[in-house]
């Protein structure tokens, strides 16, 4: 029997060897369309199935459904954990990255990716504020795990991996408070912020009320995860509460905005305006360097990881779990 190449699969797929290669060893960016049509064509050619070894389509390949968001690294460090993770367990992610992950995309791609007979399924960035009948019943009734990880919405009776955004937020503006400052800046997300949002700013309220004399605060909400917002939030925060001295924001993207407009102003950070992040994701590559609420991104994989591993043992009667992680501030 003539032995399966790459080239063979490179060519059942119609894309390179280079991106099979890529698919393969889950290294390097590739749509989720085309990863699919890649597995597809590994089936199909029987590629990698010799004496003793097992056919690549009956590997532990685990589906995993995110959001992509270019400017928000938040769900490439949770895709770097999981991959992490998940070649820990010997299993193989077939991830996919959608514009929006909400109802019609879940249910389409679970479709798709329960084909490949994956062993589990992870979704992170989930948009709308409910599951809807069909898309509950499909992920209840498809035969694997299924974990929502962050980003919940209304996930409960399924696998859950929790972060304490209200904590998050309460840290940071809690440090804040205790540092003396009096009028503090808080840069918000508005309504399409997954909930993780208002969890934060709930939390930044919470530290502001726990003061007999509160500080002066005002909130400013961006309506797009670009860092150009924080840039005009900052701007405007001028004219409405003048001689802010501590900026919070709902994540380091806003940051990044922040310190280019507190940069043209002449005012050194933090000497001069103190300003935290959250999700630490850029925070520690700025310059200067500021403090950011840090999310234990290789907790939240090591847990989800731990749920589907959990469940290949069919001898053990299995439960839905909620898993809470605690994030930390992380002062710079």
């Amino acid at each position: 029997m003539k032995k399966v190449k790459l080239t063979d699969v490179a060519k059942a797929a119609g894309v390179s060897t280079a991106t099979v290669s890529r698919v393969l060893n889950n290294n390097g960016y590739v749509s989720g369309e085309v990863r699919l049509s890649v597995w597809n064509a590994v089936r199909s050619t029987g590629y990698g199935k010799g004496p003793g070894e097992d056919h690549p389509s009956r590997q532990k390949l685990v589906g995993v459904i995110l959001k992509k968001l270019p400017v928000n690294m938040f769900f490439e460090s949770v895709n770097y954990a999981l991959q992490n993770e998940l070649e820990k367990a010997d299993m193989q992610p077939i991830t996919i990255f959608c514009d929006h992950v909400n109802n019609n995309t879940v249910k389409e791609r679970t479709k798709k990716l329960l084909d490949y007979h994956v062993c589990g399924l992870i979704i992170s960035g989930f948009e709308d504020d409910v599951l809807t009948k069909e898309v509950r019943s499909l992920l209840s009734e498809c035969g694997i795990p299924v974990v929502f990880v962050e980003r919940l919405a209304d996930s409960q009776g399924f696998n859950r991996i929790c972060v304490d955004n209200t904590r998050g937020g309460y840290l940071a503006a809690r440090h804040l408070i205790e540092k003396g400052h009096r009028k503090i800046v808080y840069i918000s997300r508005g309504k399409t912020d997954y909930h993780a949002g208002s969890y934060r700013l709930e939390g930044f309220m919470k530290a502001i009320r726990e003061e007999k004399q509160p500080p002066e605060y005002l909130i400013k909400t961006c309506f797009s995860p670009d860092v150009s917002e924080g840039y005009r939030a900052l701007k405007e925060a001028e004219q409405e509460l003048p001689g802010f001295t501590g900026v919070q924001a709902w994540y380091d993207g806003y940051v990044v905005g922040a310190l280019q407009y507190l940069y043209e102003k002449g005012l050194r950070v933090p000497d001069d305006i103190e300003v935290i992040g959250h999700d630490s994701t850029y925070s520690a590559l700025l310059a200067p360097p500021v403090s950011s609420v840090c999310l234990p991104f290789e907790e939240m994989a090591a847990a989800a990881v731990n749920v589907i591993v959990e469940w290949q043992d069919e001898s053990v009667e299995h439960f839905v779990k909620s898993v809470y992680l605690e994030p930390k501030l992380i002062l710079r």
